[in-house]
């Protein structure tokens, strides 16, 4: 056997006993690595997306959403938690403490859609949950100032570990069909 099949006898033998398993067939290659814990897409117009997930130390969540049917802020809270147990500011903003939930934009009371990114600590149950919230608007024109907005906050809850997960629209507005929200989440 020539050094070019051994090598690929080699290759072959690694392809074949590295093991992808997980939800949804998502690749788990090692426990540092973000699986996909959840995700949930509107079929119809809504006034909130929630998604339950096993507890991990680490998630990253990424929402999506369009134009919504009116003006309204956008709500993030946590395992159902609408207790004054949030804090949060917007870079260069006021800070807001002893809140019902984090405003991904701040007061925006805006009727425009938005792509947002989280971060969020989630160790231990006994320990406060950091989140940092990076929010663009959704614009239709490139003429169209952008506004984005970075959201540092905590959820203060010393009791649970995250697995519920909700954004919801104030004054009733809905978010449109195929919306989503999706959660990676680490073991490490």
């Amino acid at each position: 056997m020539n050094n070019l099949e051994q090598r690929l006898n080699q290759l072959e033998l690694l392809l074949k006993t590295h093991q992808h398993t997980g939800a949804d067939f998502t690749q788990v290659l090692r426990n540092q690595d973000f699986q996909q814990l959840g995700k949930i897409e509107l079929l119809a117009a809504a006034t909130s997306m929630s998604i339950t997930i096993p507890p991990r130390v680490f998630l990253r969540v990424l929402i999506q959403f369009g134009a919504k049917s009116g003006v309204s802020d956008d709500y993030l809270t946590f395992n159902s938690d609408s207790g004054s147990n949030y804090t949060f500011i917007n870079s260069g903003g006021t800070a807001r403490t002893s809140q019902a939930q984090i405003d991904i934009r701040d007061g925006l009371n805006s009727a425009l859609g938005g792509f947002c990114v989280i971060d969020i600590a989630n160790y231990l149950s006994s320990i406060v949950k950091p989140i940092v919230v990076h929010t663009t608007n959704r614009i239709t024109s490139a003429a169209t100032s952008q506004t984005f907005y970075q959201i540092f906050g905590n959820w203060v809850n010393t009791a649970n570990q995250i697995t519920t997960i909700k954004l919801a629209s104030s004054n009733s507005q809905t978010y449109p069909v195929n919306s989503s929200l999706l959660v990676l989440g680490s073991k490490f």
